[in-house]
């Protein structure tokens, strides 16, 4: 390392309108975005470990190199919206060794660099469990480089790019994989070199609790009363119905039970009616798997009914995913209006007495 003489780029500017950037953007989908409670901001605390390995680590007389290393170090960060957050890390980025021939003698050099990340971070949800992050800042180096005879220190600032890959284990402990580039570490006065540093880690994230199924949700079974069917009765004609329910985002508990009553008396008054179930979702992601969500909201509604006594062979599920919306997907109000399951049921005749 730090023989090589590279001239190094503090760039706090960079990162500077970098943030802007990045601010304006998601400032503008903080607009659109939906509804507060359907993301609460959290504090993660993490450490992660790899190798370093230092770009152009020695001058090309050089007789011996070895610019990889092992780098680890702790982060914290915060993530104040759903697409946007902030972290900060301390990175101890090892060791780079050379050697040179100097009078007919082969000298060692070796310089080490450590210091503090500020950085922003992006989140992109890909499944329930994984998700990608990108982030940019730049990175407060302080670094040595040590020879035979000599002993030079210097620090300043670099740019930092990096992405990774990141996996829930459960609602707070997360995995990751993560790729960092440093450019230009270093100075004139110990020489430079740039960073690729690659770590594995593990962070916890505080206040993630995990969402309560929908079996841990579901009413008791409703009996209802027995009908008395007049001997005399006249075949009479249920109307059709339709019950439309709402989600929330990106969940497929039912909130709202007492919605179904209507259908499960109907289901219980006419035992040859069938009720059409049809799930659907907003655009919001991706079309595979927002359609798995609405098959998981029509199965939702589905098992409360017959959790509350409807037979299986009255009921038919079908999910439509982000397809049919009633409403266009440009505001979060029009999207919770497509975030919906809808039980129809046809017009039926029966020698029972519709309840009034």
């Amino acid at each position: 390392m730090f023989k090589l003489s590279l001239k190094a780029n503090v760039s706090i500017v960079f990162f500077t309108l970098l943030y802007q950037s990045l601010g304006s953007v998601y400032a503008a989908e903080a607009d659109s975005s939906e509804p507060a409670n359907e993301f609460a901001p959290y504090f993660y605390l993490g450490a992660k470990a790899g190798q370093m390995h230092y770009q152009n680590a020695c001058e090309s007389w050089s007789v011996s190199c070895d610019g990889n290393y092992v780098g680890f170090g702790g982060f914290a960060g915060y993530q104040a919206w759903q697409y946007l957050g902030f972290e900060t890390a301390y990175l101890d980025l090892g060791e780079a060794v050379s050697g040179y021939s100097e009078s007919a003698v082969n000298n060692t050099y070796v310089g080490s660099m450590k210091g503090w990340e500020l950085s922003a971070v992006t989140r992109f949800g890909l499944s329930e469990d994984f998700e990608l992050f990108a982030k940019a800042g730049s990175f407060y180096w302080d670094g040595d480089n040590q020879g035979p005879y000599s002993r030079n220190s210097d620090s300043g600032w670099a740019p930092m790019l990096g992405a990774g890959l990141a996996y829930q284990i459960s609602p707070s402990w997360v995995a990751r994989l993560e790729y960092q580039y440093i450019d230009k570490l270093g100075s004139d006065l110990i020489g430079g070199s740039n960073g690729h540093l690659t770590t594995l880690g593990i962070s916890y994230r505080f206040g993630q609790k995990k969402p309560a199924s929908v079996s841990q949700v579901k009413e008791k079974p409703i009996t209802l009363p027995e009908k008395v069917i007049p001997v005399t009765a006249k075949p009479v004609v249920f109307p059709a119905l339709t019950v439309t329910s709402l989600f929330d985002f990106d969940s497929s508990e039912l909130t709202n039970s007492d919605s179904l009553t209507a259908v499960i008396e109907r289901l219980n008054q006419v035992p040859t009616a069938i009720a059409n179930i049809k799930g659907y979702t907003d655009s919001t992601g991706a079309a595979a798997y927002n359609q798995a969500l609405s098959e998981r909201r029509a199965q939702a509604v589905a098992d409360d009914l017959i959790a509350a006594g409807i037979k299986p062979e009255q009921i038919e599920v079908h999910g439509f995913g982000e397809q049919f919306p009633v409403m266009k997907n440009d505001t979060s109000e029009h999207r919770h209006e497509n975030r919906r399951v809808l039980i129809h049921i046809q017009s039926t005749t029966s020698e029972m007495k519709p309840e009034i």
